[in-house]
């Protein structure tokens, strides 16, 4: 899907994020641990948000993804989901969601918002 972010959008997400993880380190290391995670398995970011976010999977499902990585990776996301302050980056991701998954996560990674402006393909 084509999603378009400006500059500011980007900064306005890095502080909000930023402010996660000043607030809530804790929730905010499970979360950069399951981004990076996602990145490693080369699993696509539509994926892991749609998780999230409780939506529908069949869209972002990695269809070459063996069941028992698949089974592995949701128990990584279920302790980001599960912890206390979840709530609060689900607050944020869906603040931020017109940006789209793949800006939002690679924020988390450090990005830098200049690289990621403008219009991206990413599932």
């Amino acid at each position: 899907m084509l999603k378009l972010a400006s500059l500011d959008e980007l900064y306005e997400a890095k502080k909000d994020l930023e402010e996660v993880s000043r607030r809530n380190p804790e929730v905010y290391e499970i979360l950069t641990h399951v981004v990076s995670f996602t990145r490693q398995l080369q699993i696509k970011y539509g994926y892991m948000g749609a998780l999230l976010m409780e939506e529908d999977l069949t869209a972002t499902y990695p269809e070459f993804v063996k069941g028992s990585i698949l089974s592995l990776y949701k128990k990584e996301v279920d302790k980001l989901k599960n912890h206390e302050d979840f709530p609060v980056v689900k607050e944020v991701l869906d603040q931020y969601r017109d940006i789209g998954d793949a800006k939002l996560f690679l924020l988390i990674l450090g990005a830098k918002p200049e690289l990621l402006k403008g219009s991206t393909i990413m599932k």
